[in-house]
């Protein structure tokens, strides 16, 4: 693996991901008066967005676009503390280059600070819950990254309609979605909590992965 072309890669895979999902809350909005609806729109294009870049990136990065997920890998000895670091660094920042883009995309503000409040413990056990599984999915299939491309945006759609907190499921966009207008975005006061689940949740992904479904030799079923 190439470190610019990962982190490259990083970079611009954090930032589409972060476009479908803000500019999917803005269109979502535009169109539509129903909940129901709106949800729908976000919930299919960040799956669609998430299965895209996925496959772009699997070679070049292993396509994380996820900091709890590099953290994960960083546990596993699958990546270096340094290429975690720098990870960290560009998944961040891509997902807040995408919200602004999107922000531009949709005329509106290029800087905004939501004030969306997203609080409530039964929220922060829909996040853990919500990466929880996600990592678990990740794990699951250590030699089918095809599976990982397919199954990984299934939960996203489906968890983004049946989970209370929307599913964010994602650090480095909890923290872009904070510079944006958008119905998706969440306020700076909320995000904290938000992403301490999010890491929780990765955590017990893990241990759910080496107790339950690959307690011995990574599967490639």
């Amino acid at each position: 693996m190439q470190v610019k072309r990962a982190i490259a890669m990083e970079f611009l895979g954090s930032a589409i991901l972060a476009v479908a999902i803000v500019g999917s809350g803005f269109m979502a909005a535009n169109t539509s008066t129903d909940n129901g609806i709106r949800l729908f729109i976000n919930a299919l294009a960040t799956a669609l967005g998430l299965a895209v870049v996925i496959r772009i990136g699997l070679k070049i990065s292993g396509s994380h676009f996820n900091p709890a997920v590099s953290l994960v890998m960083l546990i596993l000895k699958k990546i270096t503390p340094k290429l975690f670091a720098l990870y960290l660094m560009v998944q961040t920042i891509g997902a807040i280059f995408g919200t602004l883009l999107a922000n531009l995309i949709f005329d509106q503000k290029l800087i905004v600070q939501s004030q969306i409040y997203r609080d409530g413990s039964n929220l922060l056990i829909s996040e853990t819950f919500a990466t929880l599984v996600l990592l678990w999915i990740i794990l699951r299939f250590p030699k089918r990254d095809d599976l990982i491309a397919i199954y990984a945006p299934l939960w996203i759609f489906g968890a983004i309609i049946f989970t209370s907190s929307t599913s964010f499921a994602n650090p480095a966009i909890t923290i872009g979605r904070i510079f944006t207008s958008s119905i998706v975005g969440i306020s700076p006061s909320s995000a904290f909590a938000f992403i301490l689940a999010q890491l929780i949740g990765a955590v017990l992904g893990l241990l759910i992965s080496k107790q339950v479904t690959n307690p011995g030799k990574d599967s490639d079923e």
